[in-house]
This record gives C-alpha cells, structure tokens and sequence, in this order.
C-alpha cells in the first residue's frame, strides 16, 4: 500500500500542469511512497493534456495511474472516479493549476499517524506568476481535536474550524470509505457534499498553521467567472441542499439538526446571494423565489434557530420570507448585504 494517493483532475491543463508534476514528483517523502493519479477531464485541447499525462506515467510508471474521461465531469466527477482507483491510506487532492511545497506529504503524513489523525488541515499560500506566494491572511491556531461524544461534536460543528473546500487537507482513506462520500458532479462548488460529511465519521481532526499548498489565483478562473452567471451561481445552492439531502439518510440528522439546519440556513440562500454581492451581480427576484419555496419546503422551522445570534444576518432575511418577501423588500436587503 501506499501511503498517499494524490489525486489530480485536468481540464486544458499543460500550461500549468508541468509545474504541479514537478512540485508532485519531488516531494521528499519519495515517489515510491506515493501513487499519483491524474484524470484527464475530456480536456479540448486537441489531446495536449492527454499526451503530457502519458510522458509524466512513462516517467514514472510504478507511481503514476492516469485516466481519460470521455465526458467533461468538472473537477468533482474527476475526482470520484479517481477514488475508484486509489489504494493509498491516506488522500490528497491537488488542481492541475496549483502546487506544493516539498515537504507536503511527508509531514502531513507523519502527523497524521502521530497523531492518528482522520482528517489534517493544513495552510496555503494564494499564487499569482506576478506577486508570487501571499500570505492567506488566515490567523489559525495549531489544534488536535479529539470527538468522543455528542457535545464535543457540536461544539466541533458551531466552531466552524475546518473549511469546506478540500484541497487544504489530508484524509485518512478509511474514512472515505466509512462516510461514502463523494463530489458533486458537473457543476462548480462541488466540494462541500464531500467535506462536510466528514466532519460527522470523523473522531480526531488536526488543525496545522503550516502552508503547504500554493492556490493558483487565475483571472479567468471558473468561480470568479461562472458565480456571475445565474445559471451557474443556482449550480452553488444545488450543491447545499445535495448537502442536507446526504445528511437527512444518515443517523446523524436527528441527533444533530440544529447544527445541519444551521449549516443550510447559512448556505443555500444567504450565502448563495452573498457570493453574487461579492461578484457584483444581482440575480433575479425570481431566481431567489425559487430558492426561497425550497427553504420552505425542506425547513419549515426555518424563522427559527438555537443558533439564531451566530447568524443575524441570515435569519433576518428569513424573518423577512416569514412574513412574505415582496421584489423591494429583496431590493433592500440586498442593498445592504
């Protein structure tokens, strides 16, 4: 068995991609201790990426798996098709586009089984080829986190430590497998239905200050340029409630509902809305209609919450559906959002 699988989805990847191979290839816990899985996502670029994938697995055949798809997945089809194949005990994730330190995976590792860690979160740097590695500002303290019972477990969740993206962090394979997770498909934002999950089979979560990983920020990058478009930002609040519909199948969702209701009252609408404040675009009074009838449907206790003076923004504006959102009231709201 290895002792990571790395796994790494491209998409019209060669401009970036040799950099994340090389930064992948040396890293100082050896090659050989690592399997390397890259998913060639129906890329168009007239088999670019399909051909460098195929030198970097002739370069490296005891260490490196590579797969075609024949139909574009998005990085979270990528990604599950690719854990079909991985054997090793831990999983990592990395984009063609980012890259490494080089000690990422031997220290993460070994604190993993110091630690006897499900899951270790780490830092990052964001990387643009202008400025370099930034600092991401993110002031965390180095924690071992250790659930053994249904308060802590709460507390755990309401502490909001552990992000929902997936790249900054190292899994234990077992708990893949326990949890049955996967990503969304075909869409963007895909990677909350896989993390939060996690945070309810998981017993003991190590958080590190280390940066180890390099997130590329490109211009023409799918989230600062799909969430401006209605059509795509609907993909986003899709992605929440695939996340509530996997909790409500699992044993966790009675005992923990305030925390998952919590947890989709923050993202399904609110946070949809606030990610297209950030971008400068405004969607329609009926695209938040539509979000509004699911929230009422799937929460009918949605004006209240235990949790109510974490999220005062969030349940002001379901106070304000409670009592019948018109188009100027949501005119308002959003004004000041």
């Amino acid at each position: 068995m290895k002792k990571v699988s790395v796994i790494i989805p491209c998409f019209n990847a060669t401009k970036y991609l040799p950099k994340c191979f090389m930064s992948l290839v040396q890293q100082t816990i050896g090659i050989s201790q690592i399997e390397l899985i890259f998913v060639d996502d129906a890329s168009t670029d007239d088999g670019s990426t399909w051909n460098m994938l195929q030198e970097f697995e002739r370069a490296y055949p005891e260490s490196i798996m590579i797969l075609k798809l024949e139909e574009n997945m998005r990085q979270g089809g990528a990604r599950n098709i690719a854990l079909q194949y991985a054997t090793g005990e831990y999983i990592a994730f990395v984009d063609a586009d980012d890259f490494v330190a080089d000690n990422f995976l031997l220290e993460t590792y070994e604190k993993a089984k110091e630690s006897d860690a499900d899951i270790i979160q780490f830092e990052y740097f964001y990387y643009t080829d202008r400025l370099g590695a930034v600092d991401s500002g993110r002031n965390v303290t180095p924690e071992v986190i250790k659930i053994s019972s249904v308060s802590e477990r709460k507390k755990f969740l309401i502490s909001e430590k552990v992000t929902y993206g997936c790249w900054n962090k190292l899994y234990r394979h077992d708990l893949l497998k326990k949890a049955h997770t996967s990503y969304a498909e075909h869409v963007i934002y895909e990677e909350p239905l896989f993390v939060y999950p996690l945070l309810y089979f998981a017993d003991k979560i190590v958080i590190l200050n280390d940066a180890y990983y390099y997130y590329r920020q490109n211009d023409a990058g799918t989230m600062r340029n799909d969430m401006k478009q209605e059509e795509t930002l609907k993909m986003h609040a899709d992605v929440q409630l695939a996340v509530w519909n996997f909790m409500k199948e699992t044993p966790f969702f009675q005992e923990y509902y305030d925390e998952i209701k919590l947890y989709f009252l923050h993202t399904y609408l609110y946070e949809t809305l606030y990610f297209a404040k950030l971008r400068g675009f405004q969607p329609s009074y009926s695209f938040c209609e539509e979000l509004e009838k699911t929230v009422i449907l799937e929460v009918p206790d949605y004006e209240e919450s235990v949790y109510s003076a974490l999220i005062p923004k969030q349940m002001e504006l379901y106070r304000m559906i409670g009592k019948g959102m018109t188009e100027e009231k949501f005119g308002e709201y959003w004004e000041q959002l």
